[in-house]
């Protein structure tokens, strides 16, 4: 990227930013107690929510609410003055490392009860029945029955899938398979349109990374779209409304696992293993209204020539005098030397297909035997929906399942480079890890939140939103849990950060709030667990400090705040509708397949009143 980051609103309204940031624990005044649990669960939320309008950040708001919780649990067994340092050793012990990658006994202090036993139990894996009780004078430095030092084998496995996916993409980067992908695409491009369209479909195509989308994307087809007189407010806004929302909505991509990872852990509510978080996400696929949209609106835009407000402003500016950017625009600019294709070896398509389709190939597989195994009745069921359906539900490892796949594709990768002699040994080893530059802060969000979500389980979180349901009408809980992602996310710049706050805490919510709904419990999780996904990603779409956003300017070689002002006005118009006719009706209880075709006609009628063309 430029040396010179582009000025944020943002950073120019701090005030205003601390003003309303201070608004959030206030909030809690506001509420009532429910039975014996008071408000103050929501606290380390509500301060995570709190800290990112402050500062702006992505793991200073998640850190500092584990920190907020733990120092309250201590509290709660009878520490006091200590409680704040004893916070900081114990946080990172037993919530951060202790639910990411080991379970050990902990050193606790004396409890009153054994409420904090409960919680380092359920941390550790152990089922509510078997947890080590404690006496009103005991110390806490008990293990449950049959556990001690351990791995955290889901944790593990989603971390080595996001790991060895990543180092699949670098490697067939530099080995010059993507840029082979790209060229089969570009010999396509003939006419301005052609080629907004060849860069819908190039987006389409790179579905299993939104760093490596857009980088792959925008670094390919900028010369293209320069020379068809395409601005490069148009082809960032192209990049950025695919990267997200493909990676987003891919059953094969670093996030999925991520996304699974923050809400499977709470399917118990309603009677499901967390096994089962991999069915439930393809579950939620038809329920993401902004993403399906949002890839609708490029394709539209892409095809009629047609635009609206400031884009429309860039694109007839290009079109007519061949500026593809504005007098005085300082146009951000991405290299990554270690990772672009070498330019003297030949750029073969097949050194993408043959991992990518091995990786494929064998979640398929893979999925398909352990779900078959543990189906009593797969002779009959054929190709069945529902047949496959329950075949998905028999899964009981996705996650490893899916690391197990994503080594074959590596493991294809490296042979198929090294066949080639397009790498020495050295060199696609070093291909490899170098993909693991980018992934500090996405496992930093990991970590922190598991961590939050087991110290919301601790202080009661879920128990407290769930006695709350009964004055939570149905038919708005979607929208406001949408609403509240898209706030959070634009605060932080972070869809990752946003789905780690709100995700493990609204599955009791949710079962609860649908029992009385015409959702029902099962549905109302589905659609309320698409709704913070979809909310985070348009957050993260319009705020000037989101990394992809950055990302795509750089990509695209487009001023930063041009691109933000241009995506803008399309990203709420597709917000608008996935709201209003996509998660209002179907809340009230229309299907997802009369909706889902009613919000993307609407969104049609709509682009046409509201755009003009390019040309005129």
């Amino acid at each position: 990227m430029s040396s010179e980051a582009p000025r944020s609103p943002l950073s120019s309204g701090r005030p205003l930013r601390w003003a309303i940031a201070a608004l959030f624990p206030f909030l809690l005044f506001l509420l009532p107690n429910a039975g014996e649990l008071g408000p103050s669960a929501l606290l380390p939320a509500l301060f995570a929510i709190s800290l990112a309008f402050a500062t702006a950040r992505t793991l200073l708001p998640l850190a500092g609410g584990v920190w907020l919780g733990v120092t309250m649990l201590f509290w709660q067994d009878g520490e006091r003055a200590a409680a704040p340092l004893l916070a900081l050793v114990e946080s990172i012990r037993t919530f951060v490392l202790g639910n990411s990658v080991y379970r050990a006994p902990a050193t606790l202090p004396a409890c009153s009860g054994d409420s904090w036993c409960e919680i380092v139990a359920r941390s550790a894996g152990a089922e509510q029945p078997e947890l080590a009780r404690c006496g009103a004078d005991a110390v806490c430095d008990l293990v449950p029955a049959g556990l001690g030092y351990g791995v955290q084998s889901f944790q593990l496995a989603v971390l080595g899938f996001v790991f060895v996916l990543i180092g699949m993409v670098a490697l067939v980067v530099r080995a010059g398979g993507i840029a082979g992908v790209a060229e089969r695409f570009v010999v396509f491009a003939r006419s301005a349109r052609s080629t907004r369209l060849v860069t819908f479909l190039l987006g389409l195509a790179v579905f299993f990374d939104d760093y490596a989308n857009t980088l792959i994307v925008g670094g390919t087809m900028r010369p293209l779209t320069d020379r068809m007189r395409v601005s490069r407010e148009k082809l960032a806004w192209i990049v950025d409304s695919t990267a997200a929302p493909v990676a987003g909505l891919s059953v094969l991509s670093t996030w999925v696992a991520f996304e699974v990872s923050q809400f499977a852990p709470q399917l118990g509510v309603v009677g499901l293993e967390p096994s089962a978080g991999y069915a439930v996400f393809l579950q939620t696929i038809p329920y993401r209204f902004y993403c399906l949209l949002s890839l609708l609106m490029v394709a539209t835009v892409c095809f009629s020539s047609r635009d609206f407000g400031p884009m429309l402003v860039a694109e007839r500016r290009a079109h007519r005098t061949g500026a593809v950017f504005r007098p005085g625009a300082r146009p951000m600019s991405a290299s990554s030397t270690d990772t672009e294709p070498d330019h003297n070896k030949p750029h073969l398509a097949r050194v993408a297909l043959l991992p990518i389709g091995a990786t494929v190939v064998s979640v398929l597989w893979l999925f398909w035997n352990q779900g078959e195994h543990n189906h009593a009745d797969h002779l009959s069921g054929g190709l069945a929906f529902a047949h496959l359906r329950e075949i998905l539900g028999g899964v009981e490892d996705n996650t490893y399942l899916l690391f197990l796949s994503s080594c074959i594709g590596l493991a294809v990768a490296l042979v198929v480079v090294l066949g080639l002699r397009l790498l020495s040994l050295p060199a696609a080893l070093a291909a490899v890890f170098s993909g693991y530059r980018t992934l500090g802060t996405a496992v930093g969000i990991l970590f922190l939140a598991w961590a939050m979500a087991a110290v919301c389980k601790g202080l009661g979180t879920g128990e407290y939103l769930k006695l709350m349901a009964p004055h939570i009408p149905g038919l708005l809980l979607p929208l406001g849990l949408f609403l509240i992602a898209c706030v959070i996310s634009f605060a932080t710049g972070s869809s990752w950060s946003t789905m780690g706050i709100l995700l493990p805490i609204i599955v009791d919510l949710a079962a609860t709030v649908g029992a009385d709904a015409p959702l029902g419990s099962m549905g109302m999780v589905v659609i309320c667990i698409g709704a913070v996904l979809d909310g985070s990603i348009f957050g993260d779409h319009c705020s000037p400090i989101s990394d992809t956003t950055l990302l795509s300017s750089a990509a695209a070689g487009s001023d930063h705040m041009d691109h933000v002002k241009t995506q803008a006005p399309y990203a709420i118009v597709v917000m608008s509708v996935a709201l209003l006719l996509g998660y209002l009706p179907v809340s009230a209880g229309l299907s997802v397949w009369l909706a889902l075709p009613a919000a993307a006609l609407a969104l049609l009628l709509l682009f046409m009143l509201l755009s003009r063309r390019i040309e005129a």
